[in-house]
Order: C-alpha cells, then sequence, then structure tokens
C-alpha cells in the first residue's frame, strides 16, 4: 500500500514501477500525437491511448520516435530498457541539430524548445517535424536552410532540434 506523507505520496517498489511506466506510456503517447499527428488534442488522446499500450508497444513507440528524452511540454520521459539498449548497441538514429557537421542533410524528427514561445517562432520559420534542413554553418551561430530559407540560431536551440540524417 502506498503512503501519504503531507503534500506528497510515498510509493512501495512496485507501485514506483508502476507509476512510471505509466508516466512512460502517457508522455510517449503525447510525444507521438503532438510530433507525428500535429493533433490539436493530444492530451486527451494521450490520456486514452496510454492505456492499451503493451511494454513492446510503448518500446516500438519510443523507438519510432528516437527514444525522445522529453514530452512536448517539456517534462522528462522515464527511460525504458530500449533506451539502454539503443545507447549501448546501435549509433542514434535522431541526432541533435548540433551534432550535424556542416554540409550534411537531415529531416527534423521532433522539436524539444524550452518554452511554447520559443517552438511558435520556430515554426512560424517553418522548422517544424518533417522539414528537410541543411547545416551551412556551426560558429559562430548555427546556420540552417530549409528550402529557399536560411536562418541562423544558438547554440541552445541547435541541441533542442532533433534530426535524421538523410
Amino acid at each position: 500500500m502506498d503512503r501519504c506523507k503531507g503534500d506528497s505520496v510515498e510509493f512501495f517498489p512496485k507501485g514506483e514501477k508502476r507509476a512510471e511506466e505509466l508516466v512512460r506510456r502517457h508522455r510517449l503517447s503525447l510525444r507521438l500525437f503532438y510530433d507525428l499527428f500535429a493533433l490539436d488534442g493530444a492530451e486527451a488522446e494521450a490520456c486514452k491511448f496510454e492505456h492499451i499500450l503493451s511494454p513492446e508497444v510503448t518500446d516500438s513507440v519510443c523507438t519510432l520516435l528516437g527514444h525522445p528524452p522529453n514530452s512536448p511540454d517539456g517534462k522528462p520521459i522515464p527511460r525504458g530498457e530500449c533506451c539502454t539498449m539503443f545507447r549501448r548497441e546501435m549509433k542514434p538514429l535522431v541526432v541533435p541539430l548540433a551534432d550535424l557537421v556542416p554540409g550534411e542533410h537531415a529531416k527534423i524528427v521532433f522539436i524539444t524548445p524550452e518554452s511554447h514561445s520559443r517552438l511558435d517562432r520556430l515554426s512560424a520559420m517553418g522548422v517544424v517535424p518533417g522539414s528537410n534542413v541543411k547545416l551551412h554553418q556551426k560558429r559562430p551561430s548555427y546556420v540552417i536552410q530549409l528550402g529557399e530559407t536560411t536562418i541562423a540560431v544558438d547554440k541552445s536551440i541547435a541541441k533542442e532540434i532533433f534530426v535524421k540524417k538523410m
């Protein structure tokens, strides 16, 4: 049985594990609905979807999304066994834009912005999941090209944009 202490809740180990699994499923579902499907009601759909995910499907969703570290609202996604194996056994398919070498082409997979206003500004410039980018330079700023548009971003922003090399 779980215990309450003032404003906090303390779980026994089994309850702690179940709570972490539920949080992981919810945040991965939210990331899936928000990034891939761009649903306005992503939160409500994620709340429904999280309850039907098996551990195997949860790991598949995590792998599909490139083992994202955070949900769209910036909350950390608890790591699963797939994340540990992914980092140990394979070169990541999805990396921060900051890890590209000038001249490399990539597709934006997801963005983990510091704030919603930053995401809005990036979106207005065309920096959205699914966009193809080319990194031109890293210093003094990261200069990327999206179609006919060339923009410069700080390193902190380049670390928030996750891409798949092409």
